[in-house]
């Protein structure tokens, strides 16, 4: 069995658009991709995000947030940032990973969190077709 297609979602604060996107890809994909985050100034992760994930997946998950220390040494397929401050901020992305910009506003409300599920979910099924993931 191949190993799963790999994606490491990127945002400043690791504490809700790649949390969120992670837990997507996760799920949208039922094994076929591995996805995981980090950011380069990881912040707890709100309440209503860990309710939201674990209503999401029927079960309590970690979300912890991750620092980009902790994995700059494995590999992914792909590497997408999740917003352009964080893009701006990032040391130079090791050129052997394929790298998707990605542009999303913070959600700061639960509607703005329903807004950013269903683009996410959106972009990221359209990504799995034509990487041909799933």
């Amino acid at each position: 069995m191949p190993s799963p297609y790999s994606i490491l979602f990127v945002c400043r604060h690791n504490s809700m658009r790649s949390q969120i996107a992670e837990v997507l890809a996760n799920k949208i994909s039922r094994g076929a991709v591995l996805a995981q985050s980090a950011g380069p100034e990881p912040t707890a992760v709100p309440e209503f995000i860990q309710a939201w994930a674990n209503n999401l997946t029927d079960a309590a998950i970690d979300l912890s947030s991750n620092s980009l220390d902790e994995v700059k040494d494995k590999a992914f397929d792909l590497i997408i940032t999740l917003c352009d401050k964080t893009h701006q901020a990032l040391p130079e992305l090791p050129s052997d990973h394929d790298h998707i910009r990605w542009d999303f506003q913070h959600a700061d409300t639960e509607e703005d969190l329903r807004h950013l599920e269903i683009e996410l979910a959106e972009r990221l099924r359209l990504l799995f077709l034509t990487k041909k993931v799933i």
